[in-house]
This record gives C-alpha cells, sequence and structure tokens, in this order.
C-alpha cells in the first residue's frame, strides 16, 4: 500500500508540471481515441480476413514511410522561431509544405505499381491511390498545427487527435458492418484529416506575414536575416545541405533553407518510421501476406495504446524543450539554457516510465485471458499470442527511444540522431531478416531483443556524455568566474 501511495504521489507530481499537461491532454485524447479504435478493431478483427490485414499493412507502412518526412518539414523550424521570425517565414513554410505533399503524393502513387507487381495483387493499386490522396489535404492545416504546437496549444492538439481517432474508428466499424472489406479501413483515414483541419484553424488565425508599417528592404533585411537562422539551426552538420538545382526555381531562398533544415529533422525522423514499419515490409517479404496479417494485428493490439502515449509524448516534449526561455540570466547564457535541456529531457524520462511501465506491464500479463475473448479465438489459432506478448514487452524500453530523438532534436544534433535511428533500423531489419526464417515468434523475440539493448544503450550514452559537457560548462564558469575577480 505504502509503494501504490508513494507511485500516486510522484506521477500526481509528475503531472502538474507543464510537461505533464500537455502529456495529460495528448494522452488522454491518444487513450480514448484507442478505446474507441479498440471497438472498431475487434469488429473488423471478427469481420475480415488476415489477407485483407496483410494488404492493409503493406498501404499503411507505405503511407508512414512516405509521410513521416513531410509531417515536420516546416513546423520543426516554426517552434524554434520568436514572433517576428515566425512572421517572416509563414509564406516560405507555406510553400515547404505543399512541395513535399505534391512530392509524397507521386512517391505514393508510383510505388502502387510495383508493389502490386511484387505481391501479384492489382487490387493494391487502387486503395493505395486514394490514401495518398490524403497527403494533398495535409498542407490546408500544418502551419495551424504548427503555430499551436510551438504556443504549447497540447489542449487543442489533443483534441485534433481525438476526434480524428474517434470518427476514424466510427467511419470503420460502419464500413466494416457494410461489407466494404479494405475500403472500411482506407476510407475513412482520408475523410478524418478534414477533421484534423477543422480541430486546428478554429479561432486560430495566423500572424500577419509582415507588419504594415515595415519598408520593402526592411522586410529584405528580416527575411535574410531569418534565412541566416534557419540555416544556422541546420548547420550541425553540413555535409547533409541539400543540393537544391531546379528548386531555387521553385522555391524563394527562405524556403530552400527551411526545407533543408526540415528535411534533416525529417530524415531522423523517417528512420524511426522505418525502423517502426521494416517489420512489416521484412515480415511480408519473408513470410507471407497470411503471416503478415498476423503480425500486423499482433502489433497492433499489443502497441496500440502504448506506442499512441509515446508518440503524445514525443510531441509534448519537442515543444517542451523548445520553449522560450523567461528573460533572465537562463536565456542570456547560452549554457546554462544547455543545461536546463538536459534537465528537461531526463525528468520527462522519468515521467514517462512511471505512466508506460505499469500499463504494459499489466497488459502483457492478462493478454492470454482478454485476447481471445476480445479478439476471437481465431488469433489464438493463427499463433499471434505469444508474437503479441512479446511486442507488448518491447514497448518498456519505446519511450527512451523517442525521448532521445526529441533531445537531440532540439538542441540541433540532427545529423548525430539521424545516424542513431539509421543504425538502429539497420540493425532492426538484419535481425528479421535472420530471424524470420525461424517464424513470427522468433521475428518478435528479435525485435524485443534489439529493443531491450540499444534504446537503454542510447540513452546511457547521452546521460554520460552530457555529464562530462555539464563538467565542462561548470570548469568554464568557474574560469570566467576567477578571470572577472580584480587582481
Amino acid at each position: 500500500m505504502q509503494s501504490l501511495s508513494l507511485y500516486h504521489n510522484a506521477l500526481t507530481a509528475a503531472f502538474s508540471t507543464a510537461l505533464g499537461k500537455s502529456l495529460f491532454w495528448l494522452g488522454s485524447a491518444q487513450v480514448l481515441g484507442r478505446i474507441v479504435r479498440l471497438g472498431s478493431s475487434i469488429i473488423i478483427a471478427r469481420l475480415l480476413t488476415p489477407e485483407v490485414f496483410g494488404q492493409v499493412a503493406i498501404i499503411l507502412a507505405s503511407f508512414e514511410i512516405i509521410c513521416t518526412p513531410t509531417r515536420r518539414i516546416s513546423s520543426a523550424a516554426l517552434i524554434k522561431m520568436n514572433d517576428s521570425e515566425l512572421k517572416q517565414s509563414l509564406n516560405a513554410a507555406n510553400q515547404v509544405n505543399w512541395f513535399a505533399a505534391i512530392t509524397a503524393f507521386v512517391a505514393m502513387s508510383l510505388l502502387s505499381w510495383p508493389l502490386a507487381i511484387y505481391f501479384d495483387d492489382m487490387q493494391l493499386i487502387p486503395p493505395m491511390i486514394l490514401m495518398a490522396t490524403s497527403y494533398l489535404l495535409l498542407p490546408l492545416g500544418m502551419l495551424y498545427a504548427a503555430i499551436n504546437l510551438r504556443a504549447n496549444k497540447m489542449r487543442v492538439v489533443g483534441r485534433a487527435v481525438l476526434w480524428q481517432t474517434f470518427f476514424d474508428g466510427v467511419l470503420t466499424a460502419s464500413f466494416a458492418l457494410l461489407g466494404l472489406g479494405i475500403w472500411a479501413i482506407i476510407l475513412p483515414k482520408v475523410i478524418v484529416v478534414f477533421i484534423w483541419i477543422g480541430v486546428h484553424k478554429y479561432r486560430n488565425p495566423l500572424p500577419e506575414a509582415s507588419s504594415p508599417q515595415s519598408t520593402p528592404m526592411a522586410h529584405d533585411k528580416a527575411n535574410n536575416k531569418t534565412n541566416s537562422q534557419i540555416s544556422d539551426k541546420a548547420t550541425d552538420n553540413p555535409q547533409l545541405a541539400i543540393p537544391m538545382g531546379l528548386l531555387s526555381k521553385i522555391l524563394s531562398t527562405q524556403a530552400q533553407a527551411m526545407l533543408t533544415f526540415g528535411l534533416q529533422v525529417g530524415f531522423g525522423d523517417l528512420a524511426i518510421a522505418l525502423r517502426q514499419n521494416i517489420d512489416y515490409i521484412l515480415v511480408g517479404y519473408f513470410l507471407g501476406i497470411e503471416a503478415l496479417g498476423i503480425y500486423f494485428f499482433a502489433f497492433n493490439a499489443s502497441l496500440g495504446i502504448s506506442l499512441g502515449l509515446v508518440q503524445s509524448y514525443g510531441t509534448a516534449l519537442y515543444s517542451h524543450l523548445c520553449q522560450q526561455q523567461p528573460k533572465g540570466p537562463t536565456q542570456s547564457n547560452p549554457k546554462q539554457h544547455f543545461v536546463s535541456k538536459q534537465q528537461k529531457y531526463f525528468d520527462s524520462l522519468k515521467f514517462i516510465m512511471l505512466l508506460t511501465v505499469p500499463i504494459i506491464g499489466l497488459q502483457s500479463l492478462l493478454a492470454p485471458l482478454y485476447v481471445p475473448l476480445v479478439y476471437g479465438q481465431k488469433w489464438l489459432d493463427a499463433g499471434a499470442l505469444p508474437v503479441f506478448i512479446l511486442l507488448c514487452l518491447s514497448g518498456f524500453v519505446r519511450p527512451l527511444g523517442e525521448a532521445a530523438s526529441q533531445y537531440l532534436i532540439s538542441v540541433g544534433k540532427t545529423r548525430f540522431n539521424l545516424i542513431c535511428n539509421a543504425a538502429f533500423t539497420l540493425i532492426l531489419a538484419l535481425t528479421i531478416a535472420i530471424s524470420s526464417h525461424f517464424g513470427l515468434e522468433a521475428v518478435a523475440f528479435g525485435i524485443l531483443l534489439v529493443h531491450l539493448l540499444m534504446m537503454p544503450s542510447l540513452t546511457l550514452y547521452l546521460k554520460l556524455s552530457n555529464q562530462g559537457e555539464s563538467t565542462s560548462i561548470a570548469s568554464l564558469n568557474l574560469q570566467d568566474t576567477n578571470t572577472a575577480k580584480p587582481k
């Protein structure tokens, strides 16, 4: 009882912080939405076959991989800006958003053909192209979403997630009962984008692009200054500067600078998306569509709620880390500002682990009881339960990877973030490729093992390296103090 009381007090204290309040709105929206989605997943799990689940896995994995680099293509830079920089950058951000959306639509539409030929299933093409049209809707709300994230309006962001997930679940269940098959899952995901746009735009006007009193010359100087600042934020990795070429005729100079920074962040996010979806591709390749359908069911049923919380945590953490510091000694001293970000990062880890560990532990323990009861005996007969439990256990350490990525981006280490995520994805892909020769259970065990080894190792490395940097900063501060003393 005493341990439960201590846990309750620690969790209550964590939720009283700024990050805790942000995660409360995002996390509660995710959980409520997942409850609705749970109801729809029960219906579609009983109505649709593993083969249809396999087709859906291919489409959604392709969508996620292509969409991920565009998701923060402009917002990563906008969130870090002050008010004047933001106003001067909105037009450039809009250009970048539309360029990314059109590119993503073309890429997924073209990808549908080789995937259909490879899997010998031409029925994949129409739903993939329909799914791709949702990319063209995203720029209508991306600027408004960035403004809400920058202002730390996580209640609005959570509301957008909740209503989007709610209507997705309701429409999916309704369409499945109407016998629409694969379209029951794909159609709602396009429709609910309008809900996401509407929630973010409601009572959220964009700041004016420039002050009416500013002269053209002052406007140009401001643009040049903003370009320089965006470029500076990307210069921790000059080797990844994007050669624009013909894009210089399409995008303004400011948009090109923002695109360069956004792509560096996007490539890091892409590595994470590949890590989260490469298993679908490899399981489908080595074990076939039916095995992929079983794996897709087990993954989403076991990690649906915890991954929703982890994604909400990542969204809230990045905005929390990038929030402008109040004027005072911390803002005037970059070294102290760096240390404060370290503190925010490590405090956030304690919070998210307090929240997710009990949920995942209970889910793993109770899985043998509720999986057949909720989803049906056919999934146990298909061998989904061991895969379900092993994947669920991997959720214990997944928040560590999400936190590390957001922290590295917030301190400008986009190159190191990309290298870490790319290396992890490569190791995971090799593990899945080897273990797939021994069946689905071996794949799930390999995924668990890689996560248990890699993610805590990265967190430990960041802790040790940050301690070294903090020691260096302390010695520099002491040296500055001694230098400032009169002789």
